[in-house]
């Protein structure tokens, strides 16, 4: 059996993670939704400042009763939903080798990266330049192996040059 490299392990492990995490999400907006969004925003907020200290439990939960109006949580709850399929989906094809993985996360991750280069922009945090720099290197990374596979591949089917013997 072939191991990987530890690069394209951390992407899958990075990949399933946020998976999870996001159908967590998704299902912390379904609970809301059906507590009607601005009363559950408001249980939830409440139970976070309950039973968390910290500046982050108060910044967390204006969050909450701010974005917690049914429109906003609909669209939490299937953003984190639709997300989660594909992270899953990007992971696990990473694991099982299939050729086509690293393609699909390449643009997948890529073609989000000016919208989080514009988010960064518009209201920098360090929470946003983490996840940039995550998501640029995973993209910096696969890239480098698919090319450098590509390459490889060409070489080996390029026809070879026979010299013919004349008489």
């Amino acid at each position: 059996m072939t191991r990987r490299p530890v690069g394209l392990e951390a992407i899958i492990l990075y990949k399933l993670i946020k998976a999870v995490l996001e159908a967590l999400l998704g299902m912390v907006a379904v609970f809301l939704l059906a507590r009607g969004a601005e009363a559950g925003a408001a249980t939830l907020a409440e139970i976070l400042l309950e039973h968390f200290t910290g500046g982050w439990a108060l910044q967390a939960a204006t969050l909450i009763v701010r974005v917690g109006t049914s429109g906003h949580v609909k669209f939490i709850a299937a953003a984190a939903f639709g997300d989660a399929v594909l992270s899953a989906v990007e992971g696990l094809a990473l694991q099982a080798g299939r050729w086509w993985a690293p393609w699909l996360v390449v643009i997948a991750t890529g073609a989000l990266l000016p919208l989080e280069l514009w988010e960064l922009a518009r209201h920098p945090h360090w929470g946003r330049f983490v996840i940039l720099a995550i998501n640029v290197a995973v993209v910096a990374y696969l890239l480098r192996g698919v090319v450098r596979e590509h390459r490889n591949v060409r070489v080996l089917t390029r026809p070879v040059d026979r010299q013919v013997d004349g008489p």
